[in-house]
Parts: C-alpha cells; sequence; structure tokens
C-alpha cells in the first residue's frame, strides 16, 4: 500500500497548478506510469484508468457531480480489477481529488480487509506486452503479456499440483479467459486440472452481479442525457401533428407524396441558414459539450433538421428522394420515423463518444435516417437475394451502389485527415457517427424482418 496514494497527490498537485495535458487519457496514463520508476506493477491499470471518461469527469466537476463520477468509476473498476489493484486505485482517486470514503462507494468493497483476505486468481493472455498481472493470495507480480482477465472474487482457484509451488516461481496460472478472446471464466472447469466446477449458484450470482453493474453504468451515462431524450421525443409526436396538417392544407392539393414533401421539409431549413444566417446553423447542431446540459436540450429537436454541411445536406436530400420519393407513407408518419430515427442515431453516437473518451464531436442532419434506409435496403437485398433497386429517372439505382457511394462519401467526411492533431481516432471516430449507428440500425431490422418472415413457413413446413 501506498504507491496509489503517493501517485494521487502528485495528480493533485497537477490539477492544482493548471498542468497541461491531463485530459488527454494517453498523456495522463503516461505521466503516472512514469512516477512508478522500475516497478510497472501497476502500469496497465493506470493507463486503463486514466484513459477512462468518468475520470476526466470528475477533474473537471466538483461537489456532487464529482462525488456521483466517482461513484461510478470506483463501481466500474471493482467489476475489473482484483481488490488489491482496486484498493491502490481507490487510494489514487482519493488523495487526487480530496474525496474520502470511496472505498465504501464501490458494491463489493464495504469489508475491505474480508476481500484482500480472499485469495484471487488473475490469468494473462500470452503474447507480449507490460500490463499483464498474475495474482495470487492477495499479491501482484507484473508479468509480460497484454491486457488481463480475471476470476470473480470468490471462485475457485485451481488445485494444488504435484508438490506445490517452487519457491521464487510464479503461481499457478488460472485457465480463464483474455480480454475478447478464449472462454467464460464462470464456466465449470474441467475436474483433471481445474479445481471444482462452480456451482450454479455462484455463476447466476455473479451473472447477475454483472448485469446490475453494466445496467447502472449505463444508466450513470444516460442520466445526463435524459432531458433532451425526453424533449426531443416529446416534440417528435408534435412535429409529426403538425406535419399532418401542413400536408393537408399544403401538400395533398399538389397531389405530393409523403417522402417528396419531407424532403422540402428537410432542405427549407438548410436553404434559410444559408449566407448572413451560417450562425442559425452552427446553433442548431448538437456538440457533445452541449448534449448533456438541460439549458441545450433544445438542440437535440433542431439537430435532425439541420445539417453541419451544405454538401452532406444535398447528399443525403438524394437519397431520401430517391428512396421515399415514390413511398405511399403519409408526411405525418415519415415525420415520425425520421425525428425518432435520428433520435436514437444520435443518442447511440453520444453514447459512444462519452465511452470512447472522444472530445468535440458534432451531430446534426440526416446521415442517420439515410444510413438506416440504405443498411435495410441492402440488407433485403442480400439476404432474400434479390436485387433492391430505386428508379432515378429511366435508370435504377441498386441499394448496393447508393451503400458504397454515400458510404465512401461519409468516411470522408467522418474520418480524420492527415495531420489532423484533435478529434480521435478514425475507428473511434466512425463509432461515434450517425451514420454507422444508422447503418447498423437498418441492418439489425432488416436481420430481424426477414427472421420474422421465415417463421411461418417454417412452422407450415413442420406442419
Amino acid at each position: 500500500m501506498g504507491t496509489g496514494r503517493r501517485l494521487g497527490q502528485q495528480l493533485a498537485e497537477w490539477l492544482a497548478t493548471g498542468t497541461a495535458g491531463l485530459d488527454n487519457g494517453l498523456a495522463l496514463g503516461n505521466r503516472l506510469c512514469d512516477l512508478l520508476g522500475a516497478d510497472q506493477a501497476l502500469a496497465g491499470p493506470l493507463r486503463d484508468l486514466a484513459r477512462r471518461p468518468l475520470l476526466r469527469q470528475a477533474m473537471q466537476s466538483q461537489g456532487m457531480a464529482r462525488r456521483s463520477a466517482l461513484r461510478a468509476l470506483v463501481s466500474d473498476l471493482e467489476s475489473t480489477y482484483a481488490p488489491r489493484v482496486l484498493a491502490e486505485l481507490v487510494d489514487l482517486l482519493e488523495a487526487a481529488l480530496g474525496e474520502a470514503g470511496l472505498h465504501d462507494a464501490g458494491f463489493g468493497m464495504g469489508d475491505r480487509r474480508e476481500q484482500e483476505a480472499k485469495p484471487t486468481v488473475l490469468r494473462a493472455s500470452p503474447g507480449g506486452g507490460d500490463d499483464g498481472w498474475i495474482v495470487a493470495g492477495g499479491g501482484a507480480t507484473p508479468q509480460p503479456s497484454p491486457p488481463p482477465s480475471w476470476i470473480p472474487d470468490g471462485a475457485p482457484g485451481p488445485g494444488p499440483s504435484n508438490g506445490g509451488t517452487a519457491a521464487g516461481s510464479s503461481p499457478p496460472l488460472a485457465t480463464g479467459v483474455g480480454v475478447g478472446v478464449g472462454r467464460d471464466p464462470l464456466a465449470p472447469q474441467a475436474a483433471s486440472g481445474g479445481g471444482a466446477p462452480i456451482p450454479p449458484a455462484t455463476r447466476r450470482r455473479h451473472l447477475q452481479r454483472s448485469a446490475t453493474r453494466l445496467l447502472r453504468s449505463l444508466g450513470h451515462r444516460l442520466r445526463p442525457l435524459a432531458a433532451g431524450l425526453a424533449l426531443a421525443a416529446a416534440m417528435a409526436l408534435v412535429l409529426s401533428w403538425l406535419a399532418g396538417v401542413l400536408d393537408q392544407l399544403v401538400f395533398e392539393p399538389w397531389q405530393w407524396s409523403g417522402g417528396q414533401a419531407l424532403v422540402l421539409v428537410l432542405v427549407l431549413p438548410q436553404l434559410l441558414t444559408i449566407g448572413p444566417f451560417a450562425k442559425a446553423r452552427q446553433a442548431a447542431v448538437l456538440s457533445q459539450e452541449q448534449s448533456g446540459e438541460i439549458g441545450q436540450a433544445w438542440r437535440w429537436v433542431t439537430a435532425p433538421w439541420i445539417h453541419d454541411r451544405h454538401s452532406e445536406a444535398i447528399l443525403h436530400g438524394l437519397v431520401l428522394l430517391l428512396i421515399l420519393g415514390p413511398s405511399p407513407l403519409p408526411l405525418e408518419d415519415g415525420v415520425l420515423r425520421y425525428a425518432l430515427t435520428a433520435l436514437a442515431t444520435m443518442a447511440l453516437a453520444c453514447l459512444s463518444a462519452g465511452t470512447l473518451g472522444l472530445r468535440g464531436q458534432r451531430w446534426a442532419g440526416a446521415s442517420g435516417v439515410s444510413g438506416a434506409l440504405i443498411g435495410l435496403a441492402a440488407c433485403h437485398s442480400l439476404l432474400r437475394w434479390r436485387e433492391i433497386s430505386f428508379a432515378l429517372g429511366s435508370q435504377a439505382v441498386p441499394a448496393w451502389v447508393l451503400l458504397v457511394v454515400v458510404g465512401c462519401l461519409q468516411l470522408v467526411w467522418i474520418l480524420p485527415r492527415r495531420g489532423q492533431e484533435a478529434g480521435g481516432r478514425g475507428r473511434d471516430r466512425l463509432l461515434s457517427s450517425q451514420w454507422f449507428w444508422g447503418l447498423t440500425l437498418g441492418i439489425a431490422w432488416g436481420v430481424l424482418s426477414w427472421l420474422v418472415s421465415l417463421l411461418p413457413s417454417g412452422g407450415g413446413a413442420a406442419g
């Protein structure tokens, strides 16, 4: 003990003096690891802690907001690390941010001494690296391996080997899983070399605790967005009603389809932001910093109807006109589906950006809705093994052509350009984009509807 508190005191000094770069998780992790000196036992957990968005949120807030972020962070760490490693990290947080009592904030840290007395076995996946851990009986020895996998506290460890463990040798390794690979750490172990199997009741209890932690973590991340999400969902119903009134008064006498009217409703606000009204366009876009502010919740309503780029507005206007132009869907239903789909893609993109630690992201426009429609059409075309096309004059444009062309243009706008310093990695930016989540939702809906369509024929064949 003592390493975590020493590092926390140094972090507190950096925060007090306003040291630059503390909001960069990679740079902060490297600084903390440099303070470890030759003993790099905590290097892996420190880098992981520094990259967590909840830590940056706690460092940038005060009072109850900081306390809430720290409690959620401790709960997440408890589900990941062995008790002794967890204790060092919590000591660091207490010393750095001046919050006492965090050892009692987690779901299982009420009796810290009881937890530290439990033998905890932890295995690192082979392959090299310096973040691996092997823990037995509460002690830790650094091993050259990538990020570890853990057998949960209280699970039986490996059985004794012939003659025990020689002095100075590494403790026996559990046959757990690596991060993203291997088998379930709660699966029963073979009697020949893995000790006694885990009882089903213990397995269910661990799964229930993991599900509870996951739901609590998701709830913590959704809480700041609740006002914007609720307002946007309610306004979607209002906009749908207004669209129905407008359809009866204007578009029905002109004999316009609901898809054509929707494109016009989407293009008009964009045209109004040209020239001297460009500031209005910037004000309507939803930024990551404003997504959790109650006073800026109205941006969740305006963002789907304004594009950050005029070129993007032209592209998605043409895509929606191509796909929805001949659709018999009434305007009020089209507006409702458009607003709710855009809201879902913005919410998922915002959650992804916060989880990945990105900053400065902006969301607006119809890219999520366009991605959902293209993904749905391409998925139907593939699963039903027939071409789905959209009429463009005398020509027919296949769904897969739209997917390739629109997808390439979206990647140009989403991925960082060469030499761009801020904005995160390309993969993270893609996972935090409306286009990606719209495409994902469209494909998921296409697969689900295809599976449902198989049920009656499957039932008839079985009968």
